[in-house]
Protein backbone atom coordinates (compact mmCIF):
# COMPACT_ATOMS: atom_id res chain seq x y z
CA UNK A 1 0.00 0.00 0.00
CA UNK A 2 1.33 3.45 -0.91
CA UNK A 3 1.98 6.01 1.86
CA UNK A 4 -0.24 8.53 0.05
CA UNK A 5 -3.16 6.09 0.39
CA UNK A 6 -2.59 5.91 4.15
CA UNK A 7 -2.77 9.70 4.45
CA UNK A 8 -6.19 10.06 2.84
CA UNK A 9 -8.11 7.52 4.98
CA UNK A 10 -8.29 9.73 8.10
CA UNK A 11 -9.69 12.53 5.92
CA UNK A 12 -12.28 10.20 4.39
CA UNK A 13 -13.27 9.00 7.86
CA UNK A 14 -13.61 12.62 9.09
CA UNK A 15 -15.83 13.52 6.14
CA UNK A 16 -17.98 10.45 6.76
CA UNK A 17 -18.35 11.33 10.43
CA UNK A 18 -19.24 14.92 9.51
CA UNK A 19 -21.91 13.67 7.10
CA UNK A 20 -23.46 11.41 9.75
CA UNK A 21 -23.47 14.19 12.36
CA UNK A 22 -24.98 16.69 9.88
CA UNK A 23 -27.71 14.18 8.97
CA UNK A 24 -28.57 13.62 12.66
CA UNK A 25 -28.54 17.35 13.44
CA UNK A 26 -30.70 18.33 10.47
CA UNK A 27 -33.18 15.53 11.15
CA UNK A 28 -33.64 16.32 14.86
CA UNK A 29 -36.81 17.92 16.19
CA UNK A 30 -36.16 20.43 18.94
CA UNK A 31 -39.73 21.07 20.09
CA UNK A 32 -40.87 24.32 21.63
CA UNK A 33 -38.64 26.63 23.64
CA UNK A 34 -38.58 26.50 27.43
CA UNK A 35 -40.71 29.12 29.13
CA UNK A 36 -38.13 30.01 31.80
CA UNK A 37 -38.67 30.77 35.46
CA UNK A 38 -41.98 31.96 36.81
CA UNK A 39 -42.36 35.58 37.92
CA UNK A 40 -39.36 37.88 38.06
CA UNK A 41 -36.80 35.20 39.03
CA UNK A 42 -33.68 35.38 36.90
CA UNK A 43 -31.47 32.44 35.98
CA UNK A 44 -28.18 34.16 36.84
CA UNK A 45 -29.43 35.57 40.13
CA UNK A 46 -30.87 32.20 41.16
CA UNK A 47 -27.57 30.43 40.48
CA UNK A 48 -25.63 33.03 42.50
CA UNK A 49 -28.05 32.88 45.43
CA UNK A 50 -28.01 29.06 45.40
CA UNK A 51 -24.21 28.91 45.33
CA UNK A 52 -23.77 31.02 48.46
CA UNK A 53 -26.93 29.90 50.34
CA UNK A 54 -28.55 33.33 50.22
CA UNK A 55 -32.33 33.56 50.55
CA UNK A 56 -33.88 36.11 48.20
CA UNK A 57 -37.37 36.93 47.02
CA UNK A 58 -36.52 36.83 43.31
CA UNK A 59 -34.66 33.47 43.39
CA UNK A 60 -35.80 29.91 42.91
CA UNK A 61 -35.54 27.84 46.09
CA UNK A 62 -32.71 25.33 45.91
CA UNK A 63 -30.05 23.67 48.01
CA UNK A 64 -26.83 25.51 48.76
CA UNK A 65 -23.53 24.82 47.03
CA UNK A 66 -21.13 26.66 49.33
CA UNK A 67 -19.61 23.54 50.92
CA UNK A 68 -18.96 21.71 47.60
CA UNK A 69 -17.58 24.96 46.16
CA UNK A 70 -15.08 25.27 49.02
CA UNK A 71 -14.08 21.59 48.77
CA UNK A 72 -13.36 21.99 45.05
CA UNK A 73 -11.42 25.17 45.86
CA UNK A 74 -9.19 23.34 48.35
CA UNK A 75 -8.56 20.44 45.95
CA UNK A 76 -7.58 22.81 43.12
CA UNK A 77 -5.26 24.82 45.38
CA UNK A 78 -3.60 21.58 46.54
CA UNK A 79 -3.12 20.52 42.90
CA UNK A 80 -1.60 23.90 42.06
CA UNK A 81 0.81 23.75 45.01
CA UNK A 82 1.76 20.18 44.04
CA UNK A 83 2.46 21.26 40.45
CA UNK A 84 4.68 24.10 41.67
CA UNK A 85 6.56 21.75 44.00
CA UNK A 86 7.14 19.25 41.16
CA UNK A 87 8.42 21.98 38.82
CA UNK A 88 10.76 23.67 41.28
CA UNK A 89 14.51 23.90 40.78
CA UNK A 90 17.27 22.45 42.95
CA UNK A 91 19.60 24.73 44.87
CA UNK A 92 22.17 24.44 42.05
CA UNK A 93 19.75 25.98 39.57
CA UNK A 94 18.97 22.82 37.59
CA UNK A 95 15.46 21.56 37.12
CA UNK A 96 14.71 18.36 39.02
CA UNK A 97 13.81 15.79 36.36
CA UNK A 98 14.29 12.16 35.39
CA UNK A 99 14.93 13.05 31.73
CA UNK A 100 18.59 13.65 30.93
CA UNK A 101 20.27 14.52 27.65
CA UNK A 102 23.13 12.01 28.21
CA UNK A 103 22.94 8.59 29.79
CA UNK A 104 26.58 8.84 30.90
CA UNK A 105 26.59 10.11 34.50
CA UNK A 106 30.34 10.97 34.48
CA UNK A 107 29.84 14.17 32.49
CA UNK A 108 27.41 16.93 33.46
CA UNK A 109 24.12 16.71 31.67
CA UNK A 110 21.44 19.25 30.96
CA UNK A 111 17.73 18.72 30.97
CA UNK A 112 16.29 19.62 27.60
CA UNK A 113 12.71 20.42 26.70
CA UNK A 114 12.39 17.95 23.83
CA UNK A 115 12.33 14.82 25.97
CA UNK A 116 16.08 14.28 26.14
CA UNK A 117 17.09 14.60 22.48
CA UNK A 118 19.85 17.06 21.70
CA UNK A 119 19.28 19.68 19.05
CA UNK A 120 21.62 20.11 16.10
CA UNK A 121 24.17 17.67 14.78
CA UNK A 122 23.10 14.36 13.26
CA UNK A 123 19.46 13.53 13.72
Amino acid sequence: MNTDDNKKWPGVAALGLFAVMAWVFLGAEFGEAASGFAGDAGVTASIGYAMFNIAADNAIASEGFLIPFEIIDLVLVAALVGAVMLARRDEGGTITSALRAHSDESQPSEVVADGGREQGGDQ
